[in-house]
C-alpha cells in the first residue's frame, strides 16, 4: 500500500473517530433526549403548518404569541424547581408561592394603598421567606424535602384561602392587579410580532441560571451535592448551605413567575393557579433530563421540557381536544422520560 493510500486511510479513520466522539458526547449530554424529541416535534408542526396553513394555524402570529406568553411563566418556575432538583431536593409548595406572592401584591396596592415598589418587594419577600423556611426545615430538622414542602403547600393554600375567601360563597375571590402601563410594558409588553417582553425575561433568567450552574463554583456544588452527598462533604462542600440556597432560588423564582403572570392578565385567580403547577414544573424538568435523585440536569433541558409540554397543550387546543388529554400526555411522557434517563445513566456509568 502506497504512502498516499495509507494517509487517506488514516484521515478517513480519524474522521470516523471524530464523528463517533461527537455522537458519543451528544448521547452523554443530559438533555440529548429532549433535544431530539422536541426538535423532531416542532419541525413536524412547522411543516404541517406550512403545508396546510388554513386548517392548522400553528404558525399564525396569534397562536405563536400565546406560546411566547405562556412558556416563560412555567419556564421561570421550572428553572428554580430544576435547580433544586439537581441539588437533590424537591419543592411542592411553588404553586402556593406563585399564587400568594402576587395576591398579596394586589391586596397591598388595592386595599392597603402601598406604592408599586413596596408591593413588588412584598411579593419577592414572600418567596424569600418561604424558601428560607423550607430550607431550614429540610436541613436543620433533617426532614425530607418532599414532606416539608408538602406541609408548606397545604399551609400556603390555607393562607391564600384566608385572604381570598368570600364569606358569602366560601369560594376564593380573584384580586385585580393594575401595576401601571410602564411596569406592564417592561414585564409583559408586546415587542414585535408574536414576541413579548416576558419571553426575553425568560431567556435572561435561563442565561443567568446557565452561568450559575455551569460557570460558578456554587453551581458545581449543586451538581456535587445532588450526585454524591458524601463525596461533596469529603471535599469541603457545605451541603446544607447549598440546599438552602436552592430552596430560596426555587421560591423566589415562583414569586417572580406568579407576579409576571398576574401582571399579564391583570389578576390572580387562586382557583386556577393554586394546584397543579408544581407537578407541571417537576414534569418539565424530568422530561428535560433532570434526574429525580439529583446530580444531573441542564438549563437547556429544563427550557425544552417546558416548551414541549406547553406546545403539546397548544396543539391539543388547536385540535379542539379535551383538556384531560394533556394530563394523560404529561403522565405518559414523564414515565417514558424517567425510563430513558435511567437508561442514559446506565450507559454513562457503564
Amino acid at each position: 500500500m502506497s504512502a498516499s493510500e495509507s494517509n487517506a486511510g488514516t484521515e478517513a479513520g480519524a474522521g470516523r473517530y471524530v464523528r463517533q466522539t461527537l455522537w458519543t458526547r451528544f448521547l452523554r449530554y443530559p438533555a440529548a433526549n429532549i433535544v431530539v424529541l422536541y426538535g423532531t416535534f416542532i419541525l413536524t408542526l412547522i411543516v404541517i403548518g406550512i403545508v396546510v396553513p388554513s386548517d392548522f394555524r400553528f404558525l399564525a402570529s396569534g397562536n405563536l404569541g400565546v406560546l411566547f406568553q405562556t412558556i416563560p411563566t412555567l419556564g421561570i418556575l421550572a428553572l428554580g424547581v430544576g435547580m433544586l432538583m439537581i441539588a437533590g431536593e424537591f419543592d411542592l409548595s411553588v404553586a402556593g408561592v406563585y399564587t400568594l406572592a402576587p395576591y398579596l401584591m394586589g391586596l397591598s396596592m388595592n386595599e392597603w394603598n402601598w406604592p408599586l415598589w413596596a408591593a413588588v418587594l412584598l411579593a419577592l419577600f414572600v418567596g424569600l421567606v418561604v424558601g428560607i423556611v423550607n430550607g431550614l426545615i429540610t436541613t436543620k430538622l433533617v426532614i425530607p424535602s418532599f414532606i416539608a414542602t408538602l406541609g408548606m403547600m397545604f399551609f400556603l393554600r390555607g393562607v391564600v384561602r384566608f385572604f381570598s375567601s368570600d364569606p358569602k360563597s366560601s369560594s376564593s375571590e380573584q384580586v385585580s392587579i393594575y401595576p401601571g402601563e410602564t411596569f406592564e410594558a417592561v414585564l409583559t409588553g408586546h415587542i414585535v410580532g408574536p414576541l413579548h417582553a416576558q419571553f426575553l425575561w425568560f431567556i435572561f433568567f435561563a442565561v443567568v441560571a446557565y452561568f450559575f450552574l455551569n460557570r460558578h463554583r456554587i453551581g458545581n456544588h449543586f451538581l456535587a451535592v445532588g450526585g454524591n452527598r458524601e463525596a461533596a462533604i469529603a471535599v469541603g462542600v457545605n451541603v446544607n448551605r447549598v440546599k438552602r440556597v436552592g430552596f430560596v432560588i426555587c421560591s423566589v423564582g415562583a414569586a417572580i413567575a406568579g407576579t409576571m403572570s398576574a401582571t399579564r392578565v391583570n389578576a390572580i385567580i387562586p382557583a386556577q393557579t393554586l394546584t397543579g403547577l408544581e407537578l407541571q414544573a417537576i414534569a418539565a424538568c424530568v422530561v428535560g433530563g433532570v434526574f429525580l435523585f439529583g446530580g444531573r440536569g441542564t438549563v437547556l433541558g429544563i427550557c425544552l421540557g417546558v416548551a414541549l409540554i406547553l406546545t403539546v397543550d397548544n396543539l391539543l387546543i388547536l385540535l379542539r381536544a379535551p383538556g384531560v388529554y394533556l394530563q394523560g400526555f404529561v403522565g405518559a411522557i414523564v414515565i417514558i422520560a424517567v425510563i430513558v434517563n435511567a437508561w442514559f445513566a446506565r450507559r454513562v456509568s457503564g
